[in-house]
């Protein structure tokens, strides 16, 4: 269980990051095994941590150290950049692939600034970013109507999660 002040904290800081208010509910997270993260994302083996549902609820893989390790805390830091991306986004805004790349490219830059901040130094802040990986999952658009390109349009928006 992810104390409710750790998650309050971490919303404060991604808000002070971003400018985006903080809503008035805080978010669902629930922490699920890996294989049920696979399962819900990538039907098949894959190196993913965690992800926003298109209902904004964010799972996270159960082995992480959530409020131990500045690397697996990072991993929420960024799931929650994506809440805040969601609760202040316009009604009826249309999640195509270059608004999903801009909002996974800021929870990406938000991970890092917080990972970065709460590092004591630069050697432990590369080993954090050691041990995320440096793989993001931040797909190249069309340059047509904001779509992915080739022939790998999503039937529907993409969660937000992260894969390292």
């Amino acid at each position: 269980m992810i104390p409710q002040a750790l998650v309050a904290s971490l919303l404060a800081t991604v808000a002070q990051y971003t400018g985006y208010a903080i809503p008035g509910t805080p978010p669902e997270i629930e922490q699920i095994s890996h294989a049920a993260l696979e399962a819900t994302y990538c039907h098949r083996p894959c190196k993913i941590l965690g992800l926003t549902t298109p209902e904004g609820v964010i799972l996270l893989d159960d082995r992480l150290a959530i409020g131990k390790d500045a690397a697996a805390t990072s991993i929420l830091v960024h799931e929650l950049a994506h809440f805040l991306q969601r609760a202040n986004a316009s009604s009826g805004t249309t999640v195509n692939c270059q608004v999903w790349a801009e909002r996974e490219s800021e929870a990406y830059d938000v991970q890092y600034r917080w990972l970065r901040e709460k590092s004591p130094s630069i050697l432990a802040f590369s080993q954090s970013l050691s041990e995320l990986g440096l793989h993001q999952m931040i797909p190249r658009c069309a340059e047509d109507s904001g779509s992915l390109g080739g022939d790998r349009r999503p039937a529907s928006p993409q969660p937000d999660r992260v894969m390292l």
